[in-house]
C-alpha cells in the first residue's frame, strides 16, 4: 500500500497544474485583503463621517451600530472565503490524485463546485473536535495526567479517519454520509496510520533541517519558505494519495 501511494504522490506531484495553487491562493488572499480593507475603511469613514449635504461630509458623533455591522461583514466574508480556498486547493489535490484532467485554471471551478463539500468538511471537524474534546475532558478530570496521554493517542488513532472523510469528499465525490460512514472501516486502517506517522517525522525533518540552515546561513530563511511551500502541496497530496491506495 505504501508503494502504490508513493507512485501515486510521485505522479501527482510531476503535475504542474496542482503547484499553479500556490499561485491562486496567493492572488485569492490578496484579494480578500484588498476586500476586507476597503469594508474596513468604508466602515470607519461612516463610522466618523455622516454626510448632511451633497459633497459635503463634516465631523459627526461616532456611530458604533455602522461599525459593529461592518466588524460583522468582514468576518462573515472571512468565514465564507476559507472554504472557497480549501474547496479550490484539495479539490485540484484530490481530483489530480484520482487521475482527472487537471488545468491552471481549475482551482476556480474546483472552489465553486466542491464549495459544499468544503463546508462538510468544516462540520466535521467540528465534531470531531467536540467528541475529542468531551471524551479528553472527561478523561482528564478523572485520569488526570493518564487521561491526557490516552487523549493525544485518541487524536493520533483518529486521524485516518479524519483522512478518509477528506478522501471521500474530495477524491471519491461521495455524499457527506457515505464519506462519514466510510471513516469507520478497518481496512487499511494500519497503512493510512502508518503513513500518516511516517509524513509527520518526514515534516519535522525537512522543517528542522531547513531551521538549521536558515540560522546558519543569509539564504536559510529563502529555503525555509520554500520547503514550506513544497509542503503545504505535498503535504495534501501524499493524504489523498493514501487514501487512494487504501481503496484500490
Amino acid at each position: 500500500m505504501l508503494t502504490e501511494s508513493l507512485r501515486l504522490w510521485g505522479a501527482t506531484i510531476k503535475k504542474g497544474a496542482v503547484w499553479s495553487t500556490l499561485i491562486w491562493s496567493a492572488v485569492f488572499l490578496l484579494l480578500m485583503v484588498v476586500i476586507l480593507a476597503a469594508v474596513g475603511a468604508g466602515t470607519l469613514a461612516s463610522s466618523i463621517y455622516h454626510p448632511t449635504l451633497p459633497g459635503t461630509a463634516p465631523l459627526a458623533a461616532a456611530q458604533p451600530g455602522r461599525a459593529l455591522a461592518g466588524v460583522g461583514i468582514m468576518y462573515l466574508l472571512i468565514l465564507a472565503a476559507g472554504p472557497f480556498l480549501v474547496a479550490g486547493m484539495y479539490g485540484m489535490f484530490g481530483q489530480a490524485v484520482a487521475g482527472a484532467s487537471v488545468t491552471w485554471r481549475s482551482f476556480w471551478s474546483f472552489a465553486a463546485r466542491f464549495y459544499g463539500r468544503a463546508w462538510g468538511l468544516y462540520f466535521y471537524a467540528l465534531l470531531w473536535i467536540l467528541a475529542l474534546s468531551l471524551v479528553g475532558g472527561v478523561l482528564i478530570a478523572t485520569l488526570h495526567v493518564v487521561g491526557g496521554v490516552i487523549t493525544g493517542l485518541a487524536f493520533i488513532l483518529s486521524l485516518p479517519w479524519a483522512l478518509r472523510m477528506a478522501g471521500g469528499l474530495f477524491v471519491d465525490r461521495l455524499s457527506w454520509g457515505e464519506s462519514f460512514r466510510q471513516t469507520f472501516r478497518s481496512r487499511h486502517y494500519g497503512g493510512l496510520l502508518g503513513g500518516l506517522l511516517l509524513s509527520v517525522l518526514a515534516y519535522a525533518i525537512l522543517v528542522g533541517l531547513s531551521l538549521l540552515m536558515m540560522r546558519a546561513a543569509a539564504t536559510g530563511i529563502i529555503l525555509y519558505f520554500a520547503v514550506l511551500l513544497f509542503l503545504s502541496v505535498a503535504g495534501p497530496i501524499w493524504g489523498f494519495a493514501l487514501y487512494r491506495s487504501a481503496q484500490s
